[in-house]
């Protein structure tokens, strides 16, 4: 055999280094092509998929990259760590912002360690994350979340009602805004009976929309849980 087409042997500190070279180098196939190498080794290592995956997200292959923050984040969870776990999706966040997953496992891993505040944080920030019509159904998702970690949040329940309307999911947000009629007052009232109003243009929403700005000058909300309400007049 020709020495010139003889393969070099595996060397994995070899090869590591020239991943980081290339990867100093912006060349980003080049790294991901020898990080690869290595994971067909060990395919299992969190830290060379923490190493692989922004290489993935910045050229396209964002499958890939959220399968390597997944596998990284997996093996902090089975090591007994959520907070390492949290702190891999947090960087998977940052490298694949508008995938739903991400925010959805940050927010449940919150859960399992009793947060609840920093749960509903993560399923608005990944709301934020959802603008427009190819993503209407990720953010209502997200705010059905962060409304079940905290059913008395009139702002996430005037923002989701206001998503199902533009999904043409009428009857639910019609539901949902009879309550936070019931319950809002300034602000969120008013918006609450003007969204109503439009979706069904009425006396009944104009008297409603008028007597919410009388209220005007309140503007502390009754905490009251919209859905309690809501579930309250189903049975």
């Amino acid at each position: 055999m020709s020495l010139v087409n003889r393969r070099r042997p595996y060397d994995r500190a070899r090869i590591l280094k020239e991943a980081e070279q290339a990867r100093a180098h912006r060349q980003w196939r080049r790294a991901i092509a020898l990080y690869r190498r290595v994971l067909t080794v060990e395919p299992r290592n969190p830290e060379l998929h923490l190493r692989i995956a922004p290489l993935l997200a910045r050229t396209g292959g964002c499958f890939d990259a959220r399968q390597s923050f997944e596998r990284a984040a997996q093996a902090g969870r089975d090591g007994g760590s959520t907070d390492r776990e949290i702190a891999v999706y947090r960087e998977a966040a940052q490298h694949l912002p508008r995938d739903f997953t991400i925010w959805r496992a940050i927010a449940d891993a919150e859960l399992r360690e009793q947060r609840p505040v920093r749960a509903r944080a993560a399923l608005l920030e990944g709301r934020d994350r959802m603008r427009g019509r190819s993503r209407r159904a990720e953010a209502i998702a997200l705010l059905r979340g962060a409304l079940d970690v905290d059913p008395t949040d009139l702002e996430t329940a005037l923002d989701l009602a206001r998503e199902l309307a533009r999904a043409k999911q009428g009857p639910e947000a019609r539901l949902l805004l009879g309550r936070l009629t019931e319950v809002a007052r300034g602000r969120i009232a008013r918006r609450a009976v003007g969204l109503a109003w439009r979706l069904d243009p009425s006396l009944r929403h104009s008297l409603a929309w008028i007597r919410a700005a009388w209220r005007a000058r309140d503007d502390q909300p009754v905490r009251v849980s919209p859905r309690s309400r809501m579930a309250s007049q189903r049975s």
